[in-house]
């Protein structure tokens, strides 16, 4: 058993860091609890994905599970919400008289037949909060004994280790990252999948408390940029974007670029999509925003580019802080040559100096 244990520590420490290493997580836990399989399904409707352990049996389950509509008023919600308030529970919690749960259709015409009748349900806590994790047994397993209770504490305990680390790993890269932007003067925030809560992060990639959003955003912008900000949030990652924005607020000058963090910095569980900089700006650069903006018509995120290049970044250091092919950021140097009558980087770069 000890050595179970060990290979689930070492899986685990593996899986902070690559999503691959989830599934043999969960075909240890398997092994430890003598389960027939297991289900780790997303509870958030934003976050695609599920981990699964177990046979053939079980994926054809979930398939039918899903295609003949057992997914509907399911009775087994209840062991779910034992499960929030107790941390594990059983179909025996809910459904202690087997002659009563026997006619129930979900346990008589579809877990009987494939011998998934009894399942532990088991509070997992991840980057992305609290996670039902489903462990099938076979139709006669008992109910949760106090030894199983023992081995799920533990199991809890070390998926708890993981998810702590798996935090600090990606808000440390988040803040390297966003740091890469402006410095260390710029403010680091980190939005949630919809958009609606905010926090910053500081340079050591600690998670601060939760921050208003009119922190991040003056409280006199609109509605649409608020939207396109949660726009970005829940499109898919692989769509790379970015937003950036411009206000003049108390004579002071401010940008904030809005991007989706690469899942390659965060982890995969991470309730958090996107990065937000925040940078106040000098009175001189301000204006050279303004000119650039008014007399040349360059968009906000045309600005950002700019500044990014004169900043000393290539094309190729700006498609990786954009998350933008390579391609996109020349196409987009281009058009800003074209509005301001330049040939060259070069030539871009003395054009701003001399502004």
């Amino acid at each position: 058993m000890e050595d179970l244990f060990e290979q689930l520590e070492t899986t685990l420490a593996l899986a902070t860091e690559d999503a691959q290493y989830w599934d043999p997580s969960l075909d240890i836990v398997v092994e430890i609890l003598g389960a027939r399989g297991a289900l780790f399904p997303a509870t958030d409707p934003f976050f695609r994905g599920m981990w699964m352990a177990g046979t053939r049996n079980m994926k054809d389950a979930l398939t039918s599970y899903l295609s003949d509509g057992w997914f509907k008023n399911d009775p087994r919600e209840a062991v779910l919400k034992r499960m929030m308030e107790k941390g594990h529970a059983c179909d025996h919690d809910v459904f202690p008289d087997r002659a009563r749960k026997d006619q129930i259709p979900i346990y008589r015409d579809y877990l009987y037949p494939l011998n998934f009748g009894v399942s532990y349900c088991v509070r997992i806590i991840t980057p992305n909060g609290y996670w039902a994790l489903a462990i099938h047994f076979d139709n006669d397993h008992p109910e949760i004994s106090p030894a199983d209770a023992i081995l799920i504490k533990r199991i809890q305990a070390m998926f708890a280790k993981a998810t702590t680390r798996a935090d600090e790993l990606a808000h440390k890269r988040i803040a390297t990252f966003a740091q890469f932007f402006k410095g260390t003067e710029s403010e680091v925030f980190v939005l949630d999948v919809d958009g609606k809560a905010c926090f910053s992060i500081n340079s050591d990639g600690k998670l601060q408390s939760q921050t208003r959003m009119n922190h991040l955003l003056p409280e006199e912008v609109s509605e649409d940029i608020v939207a396109e900000i949660r726009e970005l949030c829940v499109s898919d990652p692989n769509l790379s974007l970015s937003r950036a924005f411009q206000f003049n607020t108390d004579r002071n000058n401010t940008n904030v670029l809005v991007i989706q963090i690469p899942p390659s910095l965060r982890h995969f569980f991470m309730h958090f999509k996107v990065c937000a900089i925040r940078t106040e700006c000098s009175v001189a650069t301000g204006l050279k925003h303004t000119q650039l903006r008014e007399n040349y018509g360059l968009t906000a995120s045309e600005i950002a580019t700019v500044d990014l290049l004169v900043d000393g970044n290539t094309p190729n250091m700006i498609s990786d802080i954009l998350s933008l092919k390579v391609s996109t950021v020349r196409q987009r140097l281009k058009q800003i040559f074209e509005k301001v009558q330049v040939n060259s980087q070069v030539e871009l770069i003395g054009f701003h100096n001399r502004l």
